[in-house]
């Protein structure tokens, strides 16, 4: 008997769980190479199977579908170029990418996870998030560690910190800045949707740092019903996440 266990896998890019056979992840969007590959082939498995079906239609009939579905063809041609990059990209990643080296990981994890283990009981969070910056720099597999969720809200905390001392300073934010911050507001907004992410020991560990940071931003941004609802939608569906694309129409709207 098949085995129909679904595998889960976490996301490199924001620490989600999530089946391996989507083709990306549906909390950050990270491209998920394996099950971008299994969709492509699916599709083309489909391909195959109506190509065969026309071959048994007759001549006539065949010129009337074809005719028909002319717009279809147009637009089946458009996803197989589509398809046909997203394979490039894996094929360029299995070619000219270095694999990792699981030994190397292993022992990597081994060292430093329990620095990670004591950092987290003595609730040091900035030796925690330097610690994670130096790891993704040096792309360690610090998103195995047990507490790593944790990072995408205080990394939120940290820029956005960043960014208030930027303007005590004396500097004005661009306008790719102020959407930036802004996003990191409203990821801080969304520690409470983040169930699927976050433990609740983890959520209620951080939750003072992220609302001292809230704190700091509380007079800062005017919303409308509308906007309000539009950014709580997105943190709800989401698990926490809100959409940039939102942020960076506030900002410009609001800067107009």
């Amino acid at each position: 008997m098949a085995d129909t266990t679904v595998k889960k896998i976490i996301c490199s890019s924001c620490g989600a769980e999530f089946e391996d056979t989507l083709p990306k992840c549906p909390y950050c969007g990270s491209l998920n190479y394996k099950g971008a590959e299994a969709e492509y082939l699916g599709k083309l498995e489909s391909m195959r199977q109506d190509m065969q079906q026309l071959e048994q239609v007759p001549e006539k009939e065949l010129k009337k579908k074809l005719k028909k579905k002319q717009k279809f063809v147009i637009k089946l041609l458009i996803l197989l170029a589509a398809l046909a990059a997203i394979l490039a990209v894996i094929v360029f990643r299995v070619q000219y990418i270095e694999p990792r080296d699981a030994r190397a990981d292993y022992l990597w994890e081994k060292e430093n996870f329990p620095i990670l283990d004591r950092l987290y009981q003595e609730k040091d969070l900035e030796a925690l998030m330097d610690f994670y910056e130096q790891a993704v720099e040096e792309n360690r597999t610090i998103d195995r560690w047990e507490h790593s969720g944790i990072f995408r809200w205080l990394m939120s905390c940290r820029d956005a910190r960043e960014y208030l001392a930027l303007e005590q300073s004396g500097e004005t934010l661009n306008e790719y800045q102020q959407a930036l911050l802004l996003d990191d507001y409203w990821m801080m907004r969304g520690l409470d949707y983040s169930e699927v992410i976050l433990t609740e020991k983890d959520r209620e560990y951080i939750r003072p740092y992220v609302e001292a940071t809230l704190n700091s931003l509380a007079d800062r941004y005017t919303f409308t019903a509308e906007e309000e609802k539009k950014f709580e939608d997105s943190l709800r569906n989401n698990y926490g996440y809100p959409r940039y694309e939102d942020c960076e129409e506030y900002i410009k709207k609001h800067n107009e």
